[in-house]
């Protein structure tokens, strides 16, 4: 049985450390989103080159990183690879860095799907169109591929923003103070579990509403630009 009054009292008085680890759940969340666009683009442009080796790699790093659970990537990179790498180049990582980079690691994958889908979602002859206007291959992927492909994409890219949101969750296993850590934290010491937990999972919920919410307009504000057109 809930106990609202406990509850209430509980967001009322606790809910700058609330606010606290979500700030660090949406840090984590963008920062990922960010530099998971930018690994996925990378790794989604050596997959259409003709280097086979690269693409070889490229096809290994995303079955890996799609077959695998991400606590086990996470535990892999900041308990095993990421201190060695930091100490081989004599330079201190927080915990905090180390799982944002298993969180952009584990994106860039699936980003690396989505933003690839979505080139091959471009009609073939409007590349051939942009050749006979003069355009290298690179300035034809810039200007006129890669723009439409984002929108095409933009939706998933959205739903992976909101997954992670969700799954950096995870990063309390290792310590990483965000929200669910904190609540975690709380409950373990005023013993109203269901409470405690039921106050992140709403604050879960605004985020991913509002994420949503967000990415929605934006959609719908490219779409009524290319009707204008």
């Amino acid at each position: 049985m809930i106990n609202f009054a406990k509850l209430w009292d509980i967001l009322i008085s606790r809910f700058p450390v609330f606010l606290q680890g979500a700030g660090i759940t949406l840090q984590l969340a963008v920062v990922t989103v960010l530099f998971g666009s930018l690994l996925g683009l990378i790794v989604a442009l050596i997959r259409r080159s003709h280097i086979k080796p690269l693409q070889w790699l490229m096809n290994a790093y995303i079955a890996f990183i799609r077959g695998t659970p991400l606590l086990v990537q996470t535990l892999l990179l900041v308990y095993g690879i990421l201190p060695n790498v930091a100490g081989l180049m004599g330079i201190k990582m927080s915990k905090l860095v180390m799982c944002n980079i298993a969180l952009i690691i584990n994106s860039g994958a699936y980003m690396a799907e989505i933003i690839r889908s979505g080139i091959q979602s471009i009609d073939v002859g409007q590349g051939e169109a942009a050749a006979t206007l003069g355009l290298s291959s690179g300035q034809t992927l810039r200007f006129v591929v890669l723009p439409q492909a984002v929108k095409v994409a933009l939706p998933a890219m959205g739903n992976e923003f909101v997954a992670i949101i969700k799954e950096s969750s995870i990063m309390y296993a290792v310590g990483v103070y965000e929200l669910t850590y904190e609540a975690n934290k709380m409950a373990s010491t005023n013993y109203f579990y269901i409470e405690t937990m039921l106050i992140a999972a709403m604050l879960y919920f605004v985020l991913t509403f509002a994420v949503t919410t967000l990415l929605n307009m934006w959609e719908r504000r490219m779409r009524r630009g290319d009707r204008s057109v």
